[in-house]
């Protein structure tokens, strides 16, 4: 991944006590994203090919794992990587764990019945980057795609925006349009299917699904 491209470095997940700080999030929390992938994530047979990037601690590749899905993932962090590896040969699942870079993902196009990319996107402030994250995505789905997002008209939204807009700290967290995605992804031959807040008009983390019109 290009400097370019990269993410705050200190979220990527390279050294071990970098994955141990994320596995100690908050069970609440926790437990609230995962409902909503619950709610997002579509009725695939057992065994369907599915990509979790990046997969950070490997909790939503585990999540799949549960599901009888056939999982394969990516994260950036060596340490992620191998944590993740742990965490699924722990539970008896025979993953597809890499090392690589999400704007280069080391699969063939349409190799995957589901991919999930959670809590990446608004990492990144130049649309261009978002636009290369979910192109990628995109490429290597050939049926749903879920990516997770930051809505600028929720609660949060706004009191971040306002606080800028105030002379306050920029947050660093990035907030995306849906009318956005859905455009790129538009380009790339997929239709939104659904869109889900963890908590409508008050938090903002949505999670969008489109589908691949052409299957």
């Amino acid at each position: 991944m290009s400097e370019q491209t990269l993410p705050d470095r200190r979220r990527v997940k390279a050294e071990p006590s970098a994955v141990q700080h994320y596995t100690r999030r908050k069970p609440a929390k926790h437990h609230a994203e995962m409902a909503l992938v619950a709610r997002a994530f579509p009725a695939l047979p057992p065994g369907s090919r599915v990509l979790d990037a990046p997969c950070g601690a490997g909790r939503l590749s585990l999540w799949l794992a549960e599901r009888d899905l056939r999982v394969a993932a990516l994260d950036l962090g060596s340490a992620a990587v191998v944590h993740t590896r742990t965490l699924l040969a722990t539970d008896g699942a025979d993953a597809e764990v890499r090392e690589g870079d999400v704007f280069a993902l080391p699969w063939e196009d349409r190799a995957f019945q589901a991919v999930v990319c959670f809590r990446l996107l608004h990492h990144f402030q130049e649309r261009a980057r978002r636009l290369a994250l979910v192109r990628e995505m995109a490429r290597v789905c050939d049926g749903y795609l879920l990516v997770s997002y930051l809505s600028p008209w929720s609660f949060t939204g706004l009191k971040r925006r306002l606080r800028a807009a105030l002379g306050g700290r920029r947050h660093r967290q990035n907030h995306t349009s849906l009318s956005e995605l859905v455009a790129d992804l538009k380009a790339e031959g997929f239709q939104l299917d659904r869109d889900l807040a963890q908590r409508r008009f008050l938090h903002s983390l949505h999670l969008a699904r489109f589908v691949r019109k052409s299957r």
